[in-house]
């Protein structure tokens, strides 16, 4: 039986492969960054039709933001569930927060505020689970390798939707 050793800092095994290497990382950057091609579609997309013909493509930009809030907070959950001590309450209360902010994305009807809350939150969640990384209780440093540019691509494509409604 072999022994396998942990990175404590990054709570994975050591000589685990590092972001754009082969494996489980590499994978994981891949299917994060198709993730963002929706929402940089419907702003291509949104630009390119003329004004008030692009309803719909607002509306899927705020479902599909408002999924993303909630698979973050997924991820959340999944990370403090794995804890060695268990999770506490703060880390499960934080998971929770993203989905409790996409309520109000599913809900609200005027298109600018709701990709407007996913553009403040999801910057938010980010730099909640870098600090939480840095205390060592966070995510590991791959994943944040990954999520950081994620969630730059997911900001320009949302900041691109919101610029154009505004306009028009």
């Amino acid at each position: 039986m072999t022994e396998t050793t942990t990175n404590t800092q990054t709570h994975q095994p050591s000589g685990a492969p590092e972001p754009g290497g082969r494996g489980l990382t590499g994978a994981a950057a891949a299917l994060a960054y198709a993730g963002a091609l929706p929402l940089i579609f419907i702003a291509v997309i949104i630009w390119a039709r003329p004004p008030g013909e692009d309803v719909l493509l607002r509306q899927l930009a705020a479902l599909y933001g408002g999924l993303l809030l909630a698979f973050f907070g997924g991820v959340r959950w999944g990370i403090a569930a794995m804890r060695r001590q268990g999770p506490d309450f703060r880390s499960l209360a934080g998971a929770v927060a993203p989905l409790l902010l996409a309520i109000p994305v599913f809900l609200m009807s005027i298109d600018p505020l709701r990709i407007a809350l996913i553009a403040v939150a999801l910057p938010v969640l980010l730099v909640d689970d870098l600090a939480a990384t840095k205390k060592g209780s966070g995510a590991p440093g791959w994943y944040l390798a990954v999520r950081i540019p994620l969630t730059v691509m997911l900001e320009l494509a949302l900041l691109a939707i919101v610029i154009r409604i505004l306009l028009y």
